[in-house]
């Protein structure tokens, strides 16, 4: 397991504990800061050298998006991030709030068992 992984699933373990108690223990508040922190600093949240105002995942999910699967799957090995951290990045960022929530929908089961399909292919 990935440390993006890790720390994505720490962070929701800790947000069902908080959810299950119905509030927020000072410690607890410092804990997902602590591992938000380092969530930051995985692959997938780095901001985007080619597309101002965006995260790496970000600029992936827009070339995916827009159907250039190829293109996407070339960045995901560019920027060495794999189809697992790339769709747990996705699960994480992309809610109500976020602009392209809608397009997200996109992600099946079977689009992203295409993804990793090719991503392994391209990377032997």
């Amino acid at each position: 397991m990935s440390v993006q992984a890790q720390l994505l699933e720490k962070i929701q373990e800790l947000v069902m504990k908080i959810l299950k108690n119905g509030s927020v223990t000072e410690e607890e508040g410092v804990a997902i800061n602590t591992l938000e922190d380092e969530l930051f600093k995985q692959n997938s949240f780095i901001a985007s050298k080619v597309k101002q105002g965006s995260l790496q995942g970000e600029e992936i999910a827009t070339l995916f998006f827009n159907d250039k699967i190829e293109e996407g799957i070339s960045k995901l090995i560019e920027y060495e991030i794999t189809p697992e951290d790339f769709f747990g990045f996705i699960e994480y960022h992309y809610d109500e709030e976020h602009p392209d929530e809608a397009l997200i929908s996109m992600f099946t089961q079977a689009f992203i068992t295409e993804i990793n399909e090719k991503y392994i292919q391209k990377l032997n």
